[in-house]
Protein backbone atom coordinates (compact mmCIF):
# COMPACT_ATOMS: atom_id res chain seq x y z
CA UNK A 1 0.00 0.00 0.00
CA UNK A 2 2.70 2.34 0.97
CA UNK A 3 4.51 1.90 -2.76
CA UNK A 4 1.41 2.69 -4.32
CA UNK A 5 0.93 5.71 -2.55
CA UNK A 6 4.42 6.76 -3.45
CA UNK A 7 3.79 5.97 -6.82
CA UNK A 8 0.39 8.39 -6.62
CA UNK A 9 2.49 10.91 -5.59
CA UNK A 10 5.19 10.49 -7.45
CA UNK A 11 3.08 10.67 -10.69
CA UNK A 12 1.18 13.80 -9.24
CA UNK A 13 4.28 15.65 -8.85
CA UNK A 14 5.88 14.68 -12.28
CA UNK A 15 5.65 17.67 -14.59
CA UNK A 16 6.87 16.27 -17.52
CA UNK A 17 5.07 16.71 -21.09
CA UNK A 18 3.26 19.59 -19.95
CA UNK A 19 4.82 21.80 -22.05
CA UNK A 20 3.68 19.31 -25.31
CA UNK A 21 0.33 19.32 -23.59
CA UNK A 22 -0.24 22.86 -23.26
CA UNK A 23 1.24 24.03 -26.98
CA UNK A 24 -1.73 21.14 -28.43
CA UNK A 25 -4.16 23.06 -26.53
CA UNK A 26 -2.82 26.51 -27.54
CA UNK A 27 -1.65 25.71 -31.08
CA UNK A 28 -5.00 26.24 -32.47
CA UNK A 29 -5.72 29.57 -30.82
CA UNK A 30 -2.51 30.34 -32.41
CA UNK A 31 -3.35 28.84 -35.69
CA UNK A 32 -6.75 31.32 -36.01
CA UNK A 33 -4.96 34.34 -34.57
CA UNK A 34 -2.45 34.28 -37.39
CA UNK A 35 -5.29 33.64 -40.19
CA UNK A 36 -7.32 36.08 -38.67
CA UNK A 37 -4.34 39.06 -38.78
CA UNK A 38 -4.09 38.26 -42.31
CA UNK A 39 -7.75 38.71 -42.79
CA UNK A 40 -8.28 42.21 -40.77
CA UNK A 41 -5.15 43.04 -42.57
CA UNK A 42 -6.30 42.05 -45.92
CA UNK A 43 -9.90 44.47 -44.89
CA UNK A 44 -7.88 47.33 -44.47
CA UNK A 45 -5.94 47.36 -47.94
CA UNK A 46 -8.73 46.38 -49.69
CA UNK A 47 -10.40 49.84 -48.02
CA UNK A 48 -7.34 51.94 -48.60
CA UNK A 49 -6.99 50.23 -52.08
CA UNK A 50 -10.91 51.01 -53.08
CA UNK A 51 -10.42 54.89 -51.59
CA UNK A 52 -6.95 55.67 -53.60
CA UNK A 53 -8.61 54.31 -56.56
CA UNK A 54 -12.01 56.19 -56.21
CA UNK A 55 -9.79 59.57 -55.59
CA UNK A 56 -7.75 58.35 -58.71
CA UNK A 57 -11.10 58.47 -61.10
CA UNK A 58 -12.46 61.74 -59.05
CA UNK A 59 -8.61 63.27 -60.16
CA UNK A 60 -9.05 62.28 -64.27
CA UNK A 61 -12.38 63.40 -64.39
CA UNK A 62 -11.63 66.97 -62.87
CA UNK A 63 -9.30 68.05 -65.80
CA UNK A 64 -11.44 67.22 -68.08
CA UNK A 65 -13.93 69.60 -69.37
CA UNK A 66 -16.43 67.52 -71.97
CA UNK A 67 -16.57 63.76 -71.28
CA UNK A 68 -18.09 61.37 -74.28
CA UNK A 69 -20.25 58.30 -73.00
CA UNK A 70 -17.42 55.81 -73.81
CA UNK A 71 -15.08 58.12 -71.69
CA UNK A 72 -16.96 57.75 -68.80
CA UNK A 73 -18.22 54.04 -69.28
CA UNK A 74 -13.78 53.36 -70.36
CA UNK A 75 -13.63 54.45 -66.01
CA UNK A 76 -15.13 51.25 -65.05
CA UNK A 77 -12.48 49.68 -66.49
CA UNK A 78 -9.88 51.85 -64.79
CA UNK A 79 -11.82 51.26 -61.28
CA UNK A 80 -11.34 47.72 -61.49
CA UNK A 81 -7.97 47.52 -62.72
CA UNK A 82 -7.44 50.02 -59.65
CA UNK A 83 -9.05 47.35 -57.51
CA UNK A 84 -7.18 44.22 -58.27
CA UNK A 85 -8.78 41.14 -56.85
CA UNK A 86 -11.66 42.06 -55.89
CA UNK A 87 -15.17 40.17 -57.17
CA UNK A 88 -16.72 43.22 -58.42
CA UNK A 89 -17.02 46.82 -58.55
CA UNK A 90 -19.59 49.41 -59.52
CA UNK A 91 -19.04 53.48 -60.03
CA UNK A 92 -21.40 56.22 -60.64
CA UNK A 93 -20.45 59.96 -61.98
CA UNK A 94 -22.72 62.57 -61.15
CA UNK A 95 -21.88 66.36 -62.36
CA UNK A 96 -24.17 69.20 -61.12
CA UNK A 97 -23.66 72.90 -60.47
CA UNK A 98 -25.42 75.04 -57.48
CA UNK A 99 -28.38 77.32 -58.30
CA UNK A 100 -28.59 79.80 -54.69
CA UNK A 101 -31.51 81.52 -56.54
CA UNK A 102 -33.74 78.27 -55.98
CA UNK A 103 -31.38 77.06 -53.19
CA UNK A 104 -30.88 73.60 -54.94
CA UNK A 105 -28.56 71.31 -57.21
CA UNK A 106 -28.97 71.56 -61.17
CA UNK A 107 -28.27 67.93 -62.37
CA UNK A 108 -25.61 68.20 -65.40
CA UNK A 109 -25.49 64.61 -65.67
CA UNK A 110 -25.72 60.88 -63.81
CA UNK A 111 -23.70 58.22 -65.82
CA UNK A 112 -23.08 54.35 -64.38
CA UNK A 113 -21.10 52.81 -66.52
CA UNK A 114 -23.33 49.45 -67.46
CA UNK A 115 -26.35 50.51 -65.87
CA UNK A 116 -25.14 48.60 -62.48
CA UNK A 117 -26.44 51.75 -59.82
CA UNK A 118 -29.36 53.63 -60.52
CA UNK A 119 -28.16 57.03 -62.68
CA UNK A 120 -29.00 60.11 -60.47
CA UNK A 121 -31.96 62.17 -61.46
CA UNK A 122 -32.84 66.08 -60.16
CA UNK A 123 -34.66 64.69 -57.03
CA UNK A 124 -32.42 62.75 -55.96
CA UNK A 125 -29.60 64.66 -55.88
CA UNK A 126 -30.91 67.27 -53.90
CA UNK A 127 -31.02 64.38 -50.78
CA UNK A 128 -27.61 64.29 -51.63
CA UNK A 129 -27.22 68.00 -49.82
CA UNK A 130 -25.91 67.26 -46.08
CA UNK A 131 -22.75 65.27 -48.23
CA UNK A 132 -22.21 67.87 -50.60
CA UNK A 133 -19.79 71.04 -49.30
CA UNK A 134 -21.45 74.58 -49.00
CA UNK A 135 -21.17 75.87 -52.69
CA UNK A 136 -21.20 79.63 -54.60
CA UNK A 137 -23.83 80.28 -57.08
CA UNK A 138 -23.24 78.61 -60.63
CA UNK A 139 -20.50 76.62 -58.77
CA UNK A 140 -20.11 72.97 -59.57
CA UNK A 141 -18.81 69.34 -58.12
CA UNK A 142 -17.85 66.01 -59.46
CA UNK A 143 -19.21 63.31 -57.69
CA UNK A 144 -17.57 59.73 -57.75
CA UNK A 145 -19.40 56.89 -55.87
CA UNK A 146 -17.48 53.32 -56.16
CA UNK A 147 -19.16 50.28 -54.84
CA UNK A 148 -16.68 47.63 -54.23
CA UNK A 149 -16.97 44.34 -53.02
CA UNK A 150 -15.17 42.15 -50.85
CA UNK A 151 -15.17 38.40 -49.49
CA UNK A 152 -12.49 37.26 -47.39
CA UNK A 153 -10.67 34.82 -47.94
CA UNK A 154 -10.80 32.83 -44.85
CA UNK A 155 -13.88 32.87 -42.02
CA UNK A 156 -12.41 34.26 -38.92
CA UNK A 157 -15.64 33.31 -36.84
CA UNK A 158 -14.61 31.15 -33.80
CA UNK A 159 -16.98 28.55 -33.07
CA UNK A 160 -19.97 30.73 -33.43
CA UNK A 161 -18.45 32.41 -30.05
CA UNK A 162 -17.33 35.35 -31.74
CA UNK A 163 -17.79 37.10 -35.20
CA UNK A 164 -15.98 36.65 -38.16
CA UNK A 165 -15.07 39.08 -41.25
CA UNK A 166 -18.46 38.80 -43.92
CA UNK A 167 -18.86 39.46 -47.29
CA UNK A 168 -19.10 43.30 -47.46
CA UNK A 169 -18.92 46.26 -50.02
CA UNK A 170 -17.07 49.33 -49.50
CA UNK A 171 -18.40 52.82 -50.82
CA UNK A 172 -16.57 56.08 -51.43
CA UNK A 173 -18.30 59.17 -51.82
CA UNK A 174 -15.93 61.65 -53.57
CA UNK A 175 -16.68 65.27 -53.92
CA UNK A 176 -14.22 66.93 -56.50
CA UNK A 177 -14.39 70.73 -58.09
CA UNK A 178 -13.45 70.34 -61.64
CA UNK A 179 -10.73 72.38 -62.50
CA UNK A 180 -12.90 73.94 -65.76
CA UNK A 181 -16.18 75.81 -64.76
CA UNK A 182 -18.26 72.28 -65.23
CA UNK A 183 -18.07 68.88 -66.67
CA UNK A 184 -20.59 67.97 -68.95
CA UNK A 185 -21.32 65.14 -71.02
CA UNK A 186 -20.76 65.30 -74.98
CA UNK A 187 -24.19 65.31 -76.66
CA UNK A 188 -25.92 66.45 -73.62
CA UNK A 189 -28.09 69.63 -73.18
CA UNK A 190 -26.32 71.12 -70.71
CA UNK A 191 -23.32 71.32 -72.75
CA UNK A 192 -23.82 73.85 -74.54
Amino acid sequence: MKSLRNSLRSFAKDESGVLLAEFLLLIPFMIWGFVALFVYWDVFRTINVTQKAAYSVADLLSRQAVVTPEFVDGLQSVLAFLTPGTPDSRIRITSMEYDAGDDEYDLLFSRSPGGKVPEHTSVSIQLLKPQIPIMDDLDSVIIVETWVDYVPSFDTGLLNMTPGVDNQTFMQFIVTRPRTRRLCLAGSVTCV
